[in-house]
């Protein structure tokens, strides 16, 4: 997956659209959440950091400057906001979080569309037969809490409940809880926390 600049056009989208029912505010409402939302703080470095990751490999050293920026804010994002996304993450479009503090993405492929919130970890398993990282699907919203790791694949339109520890593949559409997390429901519908449906 390769980061572009769409994909943070549909993250700003995201937060428009789940912060004023709309993916079009008025100017004063842009700004409100350009102020306030720190979550979008976190994606918008994420971001820059991979625009400069492309301006690096067509100019070369050149591009030295974008990339002390970006270590810089990366820095205090980690520092004010406790998130650490890795710059080999592979993002989707529309990433939001709703909560900072004490979250970890590792260098995980994440599709479109998915949700968080504070106090979650994505990352590397070490258990025997599950070394190595995850992949989640599209439109996913994964609670508070929750730890996912391991070499699993998390499907699209997937739950994870707040509290969960999920080191197992889980299909399409369920609903995830537990430690260890297992799906409980099928086909759960998840567009209302998604904010999926408005315009």
């Amino acid at each position: 997956m390769e980061n572009s600049p769409s994909y943070f056009r549909a993250d700003l989208e995201k937060y428009y659209l789940l912060a004023y029912g709309t993916k079009s505010p008025s100017f004063r409402q842009k700004m409100r959440v350009w102020v306030y939302e720190f979550g979008l703080h976190c994606v918008a470095i994420y971001r820059l950091g991979q625009f400069s990751e492309r301006v690096r490999r067509r100019i070369g050293v050149l591009a030295l400057p974008i990339i002390v920026i970006h270590r810089l804010l990366d820095y205090c994002v980690q520092l004010i906001h406790h998130v650490h996304i890795v710059e080999h993450a592979r993002l989707g479009g529309g990433f939001y979080i709703g909560h900072v503090g004490t979250i970890y993405i590792g260098p995980t492929v994440i599709g479109d569309n998915c949700s968080l919130t504070h106090n979650v970890t994505i990352g590397v398993g070490h258990s025997r037969g599950k070394e190595g990282l995850p992949v989640i699907g599209n439109n996913v919203w994964i609670g508070t809490g929750s730890v996912i790791s391991g070499a699993i694949t998390v499907g699209n339109d997937v739950t994870v409940m707040n509290g969960s520890i999920l080191a197992r593949s889980v299909p399409d559409g369920c609903l995830v809880g537990g430690n260890p997390a297992r799906a409980i429901m099928q086909n759960y519908d998840n567009s209302a926390l998604l904010g999926l449906g408005e315009s």
